[in-house]
């Protein structure tokens, strides 16, 4: 009996600790640094609510405004650490410690997020999705956001324009071209950027749309560039840890990704929305809006491809697969 006994209770204390796991596996955590009135925080709104759905058992939490205390940039470890199973973030934050994640903030490629759309279900989707699982996380939403530039000194225009100036681009690809075009490189994120204005620390920030609205930096600018030809467009997505994803079943992956589907329909049309509400908010504060001319647009272009682009591809053979993986999804997406 006593055998029996012991192997009883090793069996049932196994079936408790793989029971526990699989609850704690249950709960998933999204954490963000945005307000909740940004397209980014709205758009998870929607991803979670297709999701339940799906899996009513799936406890599906979103903490905005870095509520859990986790700096925007260090959201990457908090995932790996098992700290969040979920987080909004630009996979070029990821950057210092993997270097080809500064795809997800070229210079000038995407354009714009209509653009970005083109290379969803390409072979620069799959090679980016093998670098990012082989890095610990996989990408489950397509949200890239258009930006501008905002400046409390002059306006910005053509590469000339930033010169002398304190700029901050938001990754270190940015900060190529703009110390490139003469101006002092800044590195924040996104969310500092109208204090380091208000401070006078930073004369001009390139930064989403959204943020510009989300941390009310109309009212500290006084000149901005919007519309027409873009050079800043960045991947921001909803991304899950791979241990996190690897620990769903088959029909809870699916169910992610259905969401996920549902999701980026509702973002997209956000983004055709801010651009309007931008130049509106810019306007009303009194900021002098303008847009890039083609002219001044190719000559950003040629800057990048001298400087981002090219130390970009030199970054490893990765990089450089993946960077042409880009541009060639690009230009197969005219043959679908």
């Amino acid at each position: 009996m006593r055998p029996f006994l012991g192997a009883f209770c090793a069996a049932f204390c196994l079936a408790v600790t793989i029971t526990s796991t699989s609850l704690a596996a249950r709960e998933l955590r999204i954490s963000h640094q945005w307000p909740e009135s940004d397209a980014r925080h709205r758009a998870a709104r929607v991803f979670i609510a297709e999701l339940k759905k799906r899996v009513p058992d799936l406890t599906v939490s979103i903490h905005p405004n870095s509520s859990l205390k986790i700096k925007p940039v260090e959201q990457y470890d908090a995932l790996l650490a098992g700290t969040i199973e979920m987080a909004i973030y630009p996979i070029a934050y990821a950057s210092p410690k993997v270097p080809e994640m500064s795809i997800g903030g070229l210079p000038g490629v995407p354009s714009n997020f209509e653009s970005a759309g083109l290379l969803k279900g390409t072979e620069f989707e799959d090679r980016l999705q093998q670098l990012c699982e082989a890095n610990g996380f996989r990408v489950v939403t397509w949200w890239w956001v258009g930006g501008g530039i905002a400046s409390r000194s002059r306006a910005v225009a053509g590469p000339e324009s930033v010169k002398g100036l304190s700029a901050r681009g938001g990754d270190k690809v940015f900060d190529w071209m703009l110390a490139a075009a003469g101006a002092s490189v800044q590195t924040m994120p996104s969310s500092e950027i109208r204090a380091a204005m208000e401070a006078d620390k930073l004369d001009v920030a390139l930064t989403s749309l959204e943020s510009f609205m989300s941390f009310r930096v109309p009212e500290v600018a006084k000149f901005a560039t919007l519309g027409g030809f873009g050079i800043f467009t960045v991947m921001t997505p909803l991304i899950i840890s791979k241990r996190t994803y690897d620990g769903l079943n088959d029909y809870e992956r699916q169910a992610v990704e259905e969401a996920a589907t549902a999701s980026n329909i509702y973002f997209e049309a956000t983004q055709r929305e801010a651009e309007e509400a931008a130049m509106q908010a810019f306007t009303k504060a009194g900021v002098k809006v303008q847009s890039l001319s083609f002219e001044e647009y190719a000559a950003w272009l040629q800057v990048a491809r001298g400087s981002s682009w090219k130390n970009y591809q030199s970054i490893s053979p990765a990089a450089n697969d993946l960077f042409n993986a880009m541009l060639l999804s690009f230009i197969n997406s005219d043959k679908r």
